[in-house]
């Protein structure tokens, strides 16, 4: 999809009441259902887990402000888990990279005296 369609649907979208676009939401869904790729990637964990309770949440008619609140609460959450996830990529990312090679072996040091090199 191009950004030009992107910004006309989401310029669309924030003009609407929140309960329509719920209704929008649901028709996507559908035309996801029939017509979506199948071969398109799963969202994150987190990602499932908050799209379940919006979806529960929905279901049982709870009040819009509650799912909006409840929304912003796991969208908040969501950005910390990314924060850490890209934080643990970066660390990962510089220890490979400053990753000294280990020494060799000696042979002839007795096996007491020789440096243990776990990965």
């Amino acid at each position: 999809m191009n950004e030009i369609l992107k910004k006309q649907i989401w310029r669309k979208l924030e003009a609407l009441p929140e309960e329509k676009v719920y209704e929008v939401l649901d028709f996507i869904e559908f035309l996801n259902s029939e017509y979506a790729d199948r071969g398109t990637p799963r969202p994150p964990a987190f990602q499932q887990f908050a799209e379940s309770v919006h979806r529960q949440m929905r279901r049982t008619r709870m009040p819009t402000d509650a799912v909006k609140g409840t929304m912003k609460v796991l969208g908040a959450a969501d950005r910390v888990l990314d924060s850490f996830r890209q934080a643990g990529k970066e660390f990962l990312a510089e220890l490979e990279a400053g990753k000294p090679e280990p020494p060799p072996r000696d042979e002839s040091d007795p096996p007491e005296s020789r440096e243990i090199v776990v990965d």
